[in-house]
């Protein structure tokens, strides 16, 4: 009941602002070019197998007892 009383006061919403719009793109900015600059990093290189593991390569010598 009183969650509906506070949805009843709150002003109406009128747009984003320019500040937040310039927030708001440089955030997406930074987070597409993160995600190339990683995607490129992964995809070009020639030779995956010397530096990624699957879990069956990872010694964890819980066994070793």
């Amino acid at each position: 009941m009183m969650t509906i009383s506070l949805l009843a006061q709150m002003a109406p919403v009128e747009g984003l602002t320019f500040g937040g719009a310039a927030v708001m793109a440089c955030s997406f900015l930074i987070v597409g070019g993160l995600s190339a600059f990683c995607l490129y990093r992964i995809l070009r290189e020639s030779t995956p197998a010397e530096h990624h593991h699957t879990p069956l390569d990872i010694d964890t010598q819980d066994r070793d007892t």
